[in-house]
């Protein structure tokens, strides 16, 4: 949503109501191929739990994912100005590794051995997550560049100011 302007753009859902049913079955989607993979869990031939065609397809919805979330940036990066620019700069740097970081922990798993993958996918998901959790996190959750652009420095409560670009209610 924020890469479609939501709090840069606009500060209200507005146009993108239609998101949240996307977001919504795009959850449900994963949820499914998850619990397919879990229904083939203990067989003796899979080591890890996105392997086979569950973990293939995983790749390709995060591929896809990616190019709709690059999309949203990009044109919210027109619509926006100078400085709702620059954070989206930033936050396209943090989404392409976020979203590219599994697809590739997945492709290199597969150059281990197959009793090695389950550890190397385990750790290089847990590092991943851990990562982007720290730094998604200080990009959102500090009086930073986010702060700065978005509709929540324009607030009326102490601690924001009306400084900048005036969003659309």
């Amino acid at each position: 949503l924020i890469a479609l302007g939501y709090t840069l753009l606009q500060s209200k859902i507005g146009e993108l109501d239609l998101m949240i049913p996307m977001c919504f079955m795009i959850g449900v989607i994963h949820i499914m191929l998850v619990g397919f993979g879990k229904i083939k869990d203990d067989a003796s031939y899979k080591y890890h739990e996105n392997e086979g065609v569950i973990g293939w397809i995983l790749l390709v919805l995060r591929l896809g994912l990616y190019g709709w979330f690059l999309w949203a940036v990009q044109s919210s990066a027109r619509e926006g100005g100078f400085k709702i620019a620059n954070f989206l700069q930033q936050f396209r740097i943090a989404g392409s590794l976020y979203f590219l970081a599994f697809p590739g922990i997945f492709l290199v798993t597969q150059l281990f051995a197959p009793y090695l993958q389950h550890f190397v996918m385990a750790i290089g998901q847990m590092f991943m997550q851990t990562g982007f959790n720290l730094w998604l996190s200080s990009l959102f959750l500090t009086r930073g560049e986010y702060f700065k652009v978005s509709t929540l420095s324009a607030s009326d409560l102490p601690g924001g100011c009306k400084v900048g670009v005036v969003k659309e209610e």
